[in-house]
């Protein structure tokens, strides 16, 4: 409604004048204190609260970079933990791998006498392959590794070897003897190529009885012919007894010495 104003006096607007429009916008709405102040309250410009908004966005960033690191850390952490299984686990299948080898198909011995003498010294380690597929077949002059003959009429040393090295000099369907200083295999001189000990010769003190080798069977010698139990002691080997064949020396005097057959 109006309010009466005499004609002779100004005529501000009023405040309480909802028809009338004050300059620069219109009034949308009163509290209180406005009323009572009679200052009608314009409506900011969005443009206004650039600042407020610039805290915001400031308090927000340092809580996105906060989070980002946190993310970041924890790929790091998930990556170090899978390093860490996949090494438990290479571990775990070497070992194995080790466990599978040795069962079947390399494993490692100590020469345990002199009989071997100056190929294989005492102490040697060596690397024995079990597996005939890998091995490939027996052959004159391989070096095999067999479990000790049940009638064995020598000593085995202080240590009583169950396992010995010897090399191989007659193979199944062969007849072997010695003449002289001489081994003879099915009539014709036996040809070593620098398996025996020189200083002892071919045959040693011990001369090699007329003898035909079973099948699956081979007479075996040690190379210092003078100091070896051997098959003119205990007479040719089964190949069942055989369990395997020397490829290499990996240590002696226990040292790392590598030498490959």
């Amino acid at each position: 409604m109006q309010i009466p104003i005499p004609s002779n006096a100004a005529q501000p607007p009023s405040p309480f004048d909802i028809s009338s429009e004050p300059m620069g916008g219109h009034a949308t709405g009163f509290t209180g204190n406005e009323q009572d102040s009679g200052v009608a309250t314009i409506p900011l410009r969005r443009g206004s609260d650039r600042r407020l908004r610039g805290l915001d966005l400031g308090t927000q960033h340092f809580e996105d970079t906060t989070l980002l690191q946190a993310r970041r850390k924890l790929p790091r952490r998930r990556h170090r933990r899978r390093l860490l299984v996949g090494w438990v686990a290479a571990l775990a299948v070497a070992v194995l791998a080790a466990v599978i080898l040795r069962a079947s198909v390399v494993q490692p011995f100590s020469v345990p006498s002199a009989a071997m003498m100056p190929t294989l010294h005492i102490g040697d380690r060596i690397l024995v392959v079990k597996s005939r597929r890998l091995a490939g077949p027996i052959r004159g002059g391989d070096m095999v590794v067999f479990r000790r003959p049940s009638a064995f009429p020598c000593s085995t040393g202080p240590d009583k070897a169950t396992d010995l090295v010897e090399r191989v000099i007659g193979l199944p369907g062969n007849t072997i003897w010695s003449a002289g200083k001489s081994i003879f295999i099915d009539g014709t001189r036996l040809s070593e190529h620098g398996w025996y000990w020189t200083r002892y010769g071919q045959l040693g003190s011990v001369p090699i009885s007329r003898t035909t080798i079973p099948p699956d069977h081979y007479y075996v010698m040690g190379d210092n012919r003078t100091d070896s139990c051997d098959s003119r002691a205990f007479g040719p080997i089964a190949r069942s007894s055989i369990v395997g064949k020397v490829v290499a020396i990996v240590v002696r005097d226990r040292h790392p010495y590598i030498r490959i057959f």
